[in-house]
Formats: structure tokens, C-alpha cells, sequence
């Protein structure tokens, strides 16, 4: 990989790393104005995904002139994404978009049995 392809890289992972701090920085706003649970929720799990993502580009940036083939590089990613508990999927997808939605909190117990 040339100088130039890394700096790309790197910038593009400054970039990520600039988005997921920012996902983190709302979850504070969101706790301080006491918003719905399954809210705060949603937004921490995107965080934590996008974090985790975060941490598979930098391995790869690391390792990828270390890793003879593509064939190595794709075995190394499919276990580190297996370590994180995450599918095998692409970098750049965006979970958040297709997470499902958190199930309602009923407001009582009475509530909860008459649900079921």
C-alpha cells in the first residue's frame, strides 16, 4: 500500500472516529434530558457498532501490508468481527439504519400482564 492510499485511509478512519465520538457525546445529552430509555438505548448501541467497526478499520490499517494475501486479510477480519459478536458484515454499513426497534416498556405491571 503507497503513503498516499495510508494517509487516505487514515483520514478516512480520523473521520469515523470523529462520528462515533460524536454518537457518544449526544448519549450524554440524551441521559441529562431525561429522554425515553429505549431512546438513550438505540443510541448506545449505535455508538458501541460504530466504535466496534472503528476498531476493525484500525486492525486492518495496521495489518494490512503485514497479511500476505486477501485471502488472510478476509479470515483476520471475519474473526475479529466474530470476537466483537458481530456478522461478517461490510464495512461502511450503517446498523443503526436496520437495527430493529426496541419493544415498548409498559408503564405498569397491570399492564404487563394484560398485554400478555
Amino acid at each position: 500500500m503507497s503513503f498516499a492510499d495510508r494517509a487516505s485511509d487514515r483520514g478516512a478512519v480520523v473521520r469515523h472516529a470523529q462520528r462515533a465520538g460524536g454518537q457518544v457525546g449526544a448519549l450524554a445529552g440524551m441521559i441529562a434530558a431525561e429522554e425515553p430509555f429505549p431512546d438513550i438505548a438505540q443510541q448506545l448501541l449505535a455508538a458501541r457498532g460504530s466504535l466496534d467497526s472503528l476498531l476493525v478499520r484500525l486492525v486492518e490499517l495496521e495489518l494490512g501490508d503485514c497479511l500476505p494475501s486477501r485471502e488472510v486479510r478476509a479470515e483476520v477480519d471475519g474473526l475479529l468481527r466474530a470476537a466483537l459478536g458481530r456478522a461478517a458484515s461490510g464495512r461502511g454499513t450503517n446498523r443503526s439504519r436496520h437495527a430493529r426497534p426496541a419493544p415498548p416498556v409498559p408503564a405498569s405491571r397491570s399492564e404487563e400482564r394484560t398485554a400478555q
